[in-house]
């Protein structure tokens, strides 16, 4: 096998990204005593795939990084190595759970009265829906009145 075939077959990004398997890597080793050119076309490809991933990197949130560095130094001040610590307490304890009484709840029985309303309101809408097409039904079989007819009846 020629080395450009080798370099060529992408075995280099599978060992760089994690992907090669153990054979595969075991002989990379290998071939990279062999042939130092190997060991240049690795820095070359690791650059390029270190350009590709910065290239398409999302910005973290401007909190991300105070977050991080509060909680390992929290982690850090509170271990336990078997010695009695004193607590320090500059440090900032986050509950992630709430508490019951933040949380905001609803009395089951609105729960009901929504549902009656609701029902009323479609019973009112359908009402006025028959009511409406009565009305509408009688003025259309009333004969039309002249402007003369209907001086006479006010």
């Amino acid at each position: 096998m020629e080395i450009k075939e080798y370099i060529d077959s992408g075995i280099i990004e599978s060992y760089l990204l994690g992907l090669a398997t153990p054979e595969e890597e075991l002989e990379l080793q290998q071939l990279r005593r062999v042939f130092p050119e190997l060991n240049v076309e690795i820095a070359i490809t690791e650059r390029k795939l270190e350009k590709l991933a910065f290239e398409d990197a999302v910005e973290p949130p401007a909190l991300a990084w105070d977050n991080i560095i509060q909680r390992i130094t929290w982690e850090e001040t509170n271990r336990d190595y078997g010695r009695t610590r004193k607590k320090d307490s500059s440090n900032i304890h986050i509950h992630m759970a709430p508490r019951k009484d933040d949380l905001i709840t609803v009395h089951k029985y609105w729960k009901y009265a929504f549902i009656c309303i609701f029902i009323l309101s479609k019973l009112f809408l359908i009402g006025a829906i028959i009511y409406g097409l009565k009305y509408y039904r009688e003025l259309k079989s009333q004969p039309a009145q002249t402007p003369t007819q209907q001086e006479q009846t006010r």
